[in-house]
């Protein structure tokens, strides 16, 4: 439907050139083609733009990216400057970049810079993950009618974007038919001058037979890596392929058996999903075993990693084992690397917190780790089938700093045993089902 918003919607009353009207007679002789016809006034011409750039990010393919912006100092120092001023210059100076750096050095989250910063102007970017394109070929290419036409329009609208990224491309499965479509693609592109940033891990794209694009006229730019080198680990068994599957939409808010069932679920939901979008500070989850807290807090942990961040997932008492045993096994090295990254991490999940075994040992490495992200206010999402007073002193006045975050108790049926509604009421530890 045709968005007639400009036409029909009120200027500013205060305007002398529509007089609130919003919309102007362009003065023309009879037989001008212009005769008659009515455009925008000045005075909407904020709206305007507001309405472009809204477009534009629907085009642009960011979703959860669409507001991962770098801060003013992020984008100013080396190399994400040098990025940015390629994303800045004009589209009809032919030009390709290649971002490359180790998982978790920020290149998703630079990439999404450069779209918004181009949407942020009025102009065109086109984002994709180089394997979730190709799935979206192989779907319309093999769709039961109408597929041949819906892959020639999506080949032809990612061919000729003006501005196109392609992120993780050395993540792709080097089939045949992949690495041919990605030559066709960058092929045509690189023949009419069209501004395209690679975007990979290392810049050897022998693998998928595309390192003849990168000649001396692509502009390498080389981003520092974490401490690991990793965007997301877990410990615990959330695998990536996991993590994937929980989501806010494939959430159960109205429980098992009906509103019925379904106690505050639906408004723990929308209080985690607002956060998620945007957290700060920290959010902790508390209630009886089975409610739906780990999917919430899986779910925003895939929203995270999905808007560029490094994310971590961790069982507390899976995590305190593999640090034990990184210890043992490899020295101190290797400990002080993983802990390191635990503590810098963009965003930490810890799950089943006060379910450990305590020790000197234990309570002192979960004080170090929470007083570390306490400090510095990083997004940190806990976890918990008890009340937070009843964890450490130490550990319970940081989890329950209303100036750094807030604690939510979730109720509802137990999606496992299928019992009534439990609620977590303080016991010496843990919880008591209760109705």
């Amino acid at each position: 439907m045709r968005d007639e918003s400009l036409w029909t919607e009120d200027g500013s009353p205060n305007c002398e050139t529509c007089g609130g009207a919003g919309y102007v007679r362009i003065s023309r002789p009879i037989g001008d083609p212009d005769f008659g016809r009515v455009r925008p006034c000045e005075c909407r011409r904020a709206e305007q733009e507001a309405l472009t750039a809204a477009r534009l990010q629907r085009l642009s393919n960011l979703g959860p990216l669409s507001d991962s912006r770098l801060s003013e100092e992020e984008s100013g120092s080396e190399p994400a400057a040098s990025a940015c001023r390629f994303a800045d210059a004009t589209d009809d100076d032919p030009g390709w970049l290649l971002l490359t750096g180790a998982s978790g050095s920020g290149r998703t989250r630079l990439s999404a810079e450069l779209a918004n910063r181009r949407i942020a102007d009025g102009r065109p970017a086109l984002y994709f993950v180089a394997a979730d394109l190709l799935d979206r070929l192989r779907s319309a290419m093999n769709a039961p009618s109408g597929g041949d036409f819906s892959y020639a329009l999506l080949f032809e609208h990612v061919r000729d974007a003006p501005f196109l990224i392609l992120d993780d491309l050395d993540c792709i499965s080097p089939t045949d038919w992949a690495r041919e479509k990605l030559f066709q693609l960058l092929n045509h592109r690189r023949n009419s001058g069209r501004r395209t940033v690679l975007v990979s891990e290392t810049a050897d794209l022998s693998a998928i037979g595309l390192q003849s694009f990168l000649t001396m006229d692509v502009v390498q730019l080389e981003l520092g890596g974490t401490a690991t080198g990793r965007r997301f680990r877990e410990f615990g068994g959330m695998s990536e392929d996991v993590l994937a599957q929980y989501t806010f939409d494939s959430f159960r808010e109205q429980g098992l058996g009906g509103r019925g069932d379904a106690g505050n679920l639906a408004w723990a939901k929308d209080q985690v999903f607002n956060w998620a979008s945007n957290p700060g500070g920290w959010l902790t989850l508390y209630g009886a075993p089975g409610v739906g807290k780990s999917h919430l807090a899986a779910a925003t942990a895939n929203q995270r990693l999905r808007a560029g961040n490094s994310v971590c997932f961790a069982v507390v008492s899976e995590l305190l084992d593999e640090l034990r045993s990184s210890f043992r096994e490899s020295g101190e090295g290797l400990y002080e690397e993983t802990f390191r990254w635990l503590k810098e991490v963009d965003f930490l999940v810890l799950d089943d917190l006060g379910a450990q075994k305590e020790s000197e040992w234990v309570m002192e490495k979960l004080y170090q780790l929470l007083s570390f992200r306490h400090l510095r206010r990083l997004p940190t999402m806990i976890v918990m089938n008890i009340i937070p007073d009843e964890l450490d002193p130490r550990l319970a006045s940081r989890v329950m700093d209303s100036r750094v975050g807030m604690y939510l108790h979730v109720r509802g049926m137990d999606y496992r045993t299928k019992r009534k509604t439990v609620e977590v009421k303080r016991t010496n530890r843990g919880f008591r089902p209760r109705g």
